[in-house]
């Protein structure tokens, strides 16, 4: 089952201690603004533990900053059970061709806070879901704090959230989000309007598909704005900063790939690395997966090669101190992003192994053994 693989990832990421305060105040967020209105709903919400995603991969967000993440977290989570149209629950089998995007929602399309109901499965009419994207889209180009045109909960919430996240940031950064965020939504409406297409496309368009569908350089840019700092504009334009925000959303995006077949139904079998490999190289299951891990690893290598050049290209630029120590925390915020991401996948509800101890399932490192594909995994024996 690919999630008995145990990637070995040469950092640790901290713990926001502010995690358990924050998590309470946005579940009760959550309740009063009608996104999830039904018990089954909740508890659906409550075994994937989006607040610890947050806490992970933000830790060093203040107490406020961390429930304000949490709360826009959890939007581009709870949006996505609109565009999950093509799923099977009954088929979990991990040999056939599935799907889950980075940015997967709960399994239970129960009154998110688009206006809509739906059964598990159900698919949601595709001109409401069109209609919320775009208007989720098009709220952070307005002034903060402009009501939406298309009064839903989802869009409400957004517009309360975006407005608290601009504050105090530049045009520059607010463009710069906007711009990624809008393609991580875009991306969804498109996977909407393939519907039950099985067309599995090439490596690279794959490639270009699912650095939008994984939701992840909107996430990076939201690092900047946990800790109220940005990235110099040079910096951001640099082609090896470019490189090095796509190896760590490749190795994020490609661990969750990995992570997640078997765990949730059928769904756009082009957003899955395993899917695409096994179709493309015309192998078993399992040598797709040896091959995934190996090209998970030859992300991560890259971003650790990289991520040492940053301070000489820092002084190409004449940078000063305080530019270089904001591009030395979003370094480090992409690290804790690999890092929290990859052990909150191995801990929440829907990925978590039952049988994996919770120690063994964070850190992951003892017993390592080289892997056929490169690189280092481990394999859960029973």
């Amino acid at each position: 089952m690919p999630q008995d693989v145990l990637f070995s990832i040469p950092f640790e990421a901290p713990i926001s201690p502010y995690l358990d305060q924050a998590r309470s105040r946005h579940l009760d967020w959550i309740r009063d603004r009608g996104l999830i209105r039904t018990e089954a709903g909740m508890r659906e919400y409550l075994a994937w533990d989006f607040p610890e995603a947050v806490g992970r991969t933000y830790p060093h967000a203040s107490a406020d900053d961390q429930y304000l993440l949490m709360n826009w977290f959890s939007l581009a989570f709870l949006v996505d059970d609109d565009c999950d149209t093509g799923r099977d629950d009954a088929d979990p089998d991990p040999d056939s061709s599935t799907s889950t995007s980075t940015s997967t929602s709960t399994s239970t399309s129960t009154s998110i806070g688009t206006g809509t109901t739906s059964r598990p499965g159900t698919p949601q009419r595709p001109d409401r879901v069109a209609e919320i994207t775009r208007e989720l889209i098009t709220i952070p180009f307005r002034e903060p704090g402009t009501p939406p045109d298309l009064v839903a909960p989802i869009t409400l919430a957004w517009s309360e959230v975006w407005a608290s996240m601009s504050e105090g940031t530049s045009v520059t950064w607010q463009d710069r989000f906007a711009a990624n965020w809008a393609r991580f939504l875009a991306a969804h409406a498109s996977e909407l309007r393939m519907g039950g297409s099985r067309t599995v496309p090439d490596l690279d368009a794959y490639r270009v598909m699912r650095r939008n569908t994984a939701g992840i350089p909107h996430s990076l840019d939201a690092i900047e704005r946990s800790r109220r700092f940005e990235v110099p504009p040079q910096i951001h334009a640099h082609p090896l900063m470019r490189r090095l925000r796509e190896a760590a959303t490749d190795t994020i995006a490609y661990i969750n790939d990995i992570q997640s077949p078997g765990r949730r139904g059928r769904r756009v079998a082009s957003h899955n690395l395993v899917a695409v490999l096994r179709d493309r190289l015309d192998c078993s299951y399992d040598v797709a997966l040896r091959e995934a891990t190996r090209m998970t690893y030859e992300q991560l290598d890259t971003f650790m090669t990289l991520q040492a050049y940053m301070p000489q290209i820092c002084g190409e630029l004449g940078l000063g101190s305080t530019e270089r120590i904001a591009v030395e925390m979003s370094v480090e915020g992409m690290r804790d992003w690999i890092r929290g991401y990859y052990d909150w996948g191995l801990l929440s509800g829907p990925y978590a192994a039952p049988d994996r101890a919770p120690d063994e399932a964070v850190h992951g490192y003892a017993e390592e053994s080289t892997n056929p594909a490169g690189g280092h995994l481990r394999t859960r024996t029973a």
